[in-house]
């Protein structure tokens, strides 16, 4: 009697053992030490720089990026997410990551106003090092869907006003993956910032 019990119970143990399994799998493709998840694969999408020029998002394939949706004009959050973000530009430059292994990005969805003019002065305001960052703008219609995909919700105001997703900071690793998404603003976190940028650098080697 006691033979046929364990024998009975051999397939439930086979069928947990298969599901403990597959379940370590699925966490380890979604779950790195560092604690940071994976949220999904960065949307791609083609944009064009501060010089004219057509930028494909594959290009940032291989190095870590943080990526914020702005417009120029913006009295309050926008600046204070740039400028958090050139204090991180200079704590990555003192590290030796930034612009080789670490890319900052922002994509202006106001191109009427944000010119590639307007955005280099943008960025000598901001004191945003060009040599790692990359500034993107398209046709109105592109940016927004452009955010929309990446969970940032934008609506046009008029007269050059814009309101957007608060949750539009987006960290992606080297594998263009979405890692995290952090709050915009003069409230960010920037040493957990850094601390999750060079988890993902380090992931990367």
């Amino acid at each position: 009697m006691p033979v046929k019990k364990r024998r009975s119970l051999f397939p439930y143990l086979l069928l947990a053992l298969v599901l403990a399994l597959a379940a370590y799998l699925v966490y380890g493709q979604s779950k790195s030490g560092n604690g940071l998840s994976v949220v999904g694969a960065a949307p791609e999408f083609t944009l064009e720089d501060v010089d004219g020029r057509t930028f494909d998002s594959q290009a940032l394939a291989g190095s870590v990026r943080l990526m914020e949706f702005i417009f120029t004009n913006c009295p309050d959050i926008c600046p204070a997410t740039s400028y958090n973000m050139v204090l991180i530009q200079d704590e990555l430059k003192k590290l030796g990551l930034f612009g080789d292994k670490v890319k900052m990005v922002a994509v202006t969805f106001d191109p009427e106003r944000d010119t590639p003019q307007a955005l280099r002065r943008y960025a000598e305001r901001m004191k945003m090092d060009l040599s790692g960052w990359v500034l993107l703008r398209g046709e109105e219609s592109q940016t927004h869907d452009v955010a929309k995909r990446y969970g940032v919700t934008v609506q046009n105001l008029g007269d050059g006003q814009f309101v957007h997703t608060v949750t539009s900071l987006i960290l992606v690793d080297a594998k263009q993956r979405i890692r995290k998404v952090y709050e915009m603003g003069s409230e960010m976190d920037n040493a957990r910032i850094v601390k999750d940028i060079r988890s993902l650098v380090e992931e990367n080697r």
